[in-house]
């Protein structure tokens, strides 16, 4: 009988249940949103076992490599990822002032290699902004389509900030701008937030990509991007306000965006995390933030849902 059961192609929901440790409400969730391989048959749902077994081997080998982050938070080592904003420069000091017994690491890889890493356990807090034109909203339709259950996940605001064209020597207000005048474009890389949008504007002003003189030279930051302009690299780019107003050069604002933190629910309450949200949250951070040219802290802190 064991041998016969061993041997079987297809489980039902409680052999699920049993060989993945959850409850048969669970299976059924994961079943319908299609987080689990399966199929309805005559009103039941039968699951193929090999595919399940891959699936389970699948979760063990994300949980080994989520232990480099669990390591570096038992270590007070808190490891931020993802968008760039010159606003993490400035956090890292203030964090290290307020919570001296805790070190704070962060990459500038972009939103989506942000989440990838977060998924794979590789950091704790990942940065992201990118935009989803056809939900008209930011990151939830990214995480739910990267994370095995966006139920796991959390995501708190940093700020809002303006988002322009940065250009020089003449003003630059569209990418129809940028073809009409031969100018050269310098672009952010691929999986970025702004290199999301860029292709979103491009598409909108009914242009391609390849009419962009310089569209596949990317830089990885802000900065990279005004200092590309500023020293003749190129002629315009996209980049934050808060960068480009500390320069000579013309700014042409675009659009505000929605600046996140995503985070694992399991690692909130974790002292390391909960030392960098408090921090997100304390009037220090919120003073800094008013006093700089293009953030808005109107839900900064705050905890955002997807709209449903």
């Amino acid at each position: 009988m064991k041998e016969k059961d061993e041997n079987k192609e297809f489980l039902n929901v409680k052999e699920v249940s049993k060989l993945l440790n959850i409850n048969e409400k669970k299976v059924y969730t994961l079943a319908l949103a299609g987080k689990i391989p399966g199929t309805k048959v005559t009103g039941k749902w039968l699951f193929p076992k090999k595919e399940l077994e891959i699936f389970l081997r699948n979760k063990a080998r994300q949980t080994i490599k989520r232990f480099s982050s669990k390591y570096a938070l038992n270590k007070n080592i808190v490891l931020v990822s993802g968008s760039d904003d010159p606003i993490m420069y400035m956090v890292q000091g203030l964090f290290h002032k307020m919570y001296p017994d805790f070190a704070l690491f962060s990459s500038s890889v972009g939103s989506t290699e942000g989440l990838r890493l977060l998924k794979m356990g590789y950091c704790h807090v990942a940065l992201s902004h990118l935009y989803d034109s056809a939900a008209g909203d930011y990151n939830f339709t990214f995480i739910n389509n990267l994370f095995d259950d966006p139920d796991d996940i959390a995501v708190i605001n940093l700020f809002y900030r303006s988002i322009g064209f940065v250009a020089g020597p003449q003003e630059v207000t569209s990418f129809r701008d940028i073809v009409d005048n031969g100018f050269k474009f310098i672009n952010r890389q691929t999986g970025s937030g702004i290199r999301n949008r860029v292709d979103q504007l491009i598409s909108q002003e009914n242009l391609k990509s390849r009419q962009v003189i310089g569209y596949n030279e990317e830089v990885y930051t802000h900065l990279d991007v005004v200092e590309s302009v500023l020293n003749g690299n190129a002629d315009a780019g996209i980049t934050a306000e808060s960068v480009a107003r500390y320069t000579n050069i013309y700014f042409h604002k675009l659009f505000d965006e929605r600046f996140d933190m995503v985070i694992y629910k399991e690692t909130f309450f974790e002292k390391g995390v909960q030392a960098f949200v408090e921090l997100v949250r304390s009037g220090v951070f919120l003073s800094h933030l008013k006093s700089m040219k293009g953030y808005d802290s109107g839900y900064t802190g705050n905890i955002m849902y997807p709209v449903k």
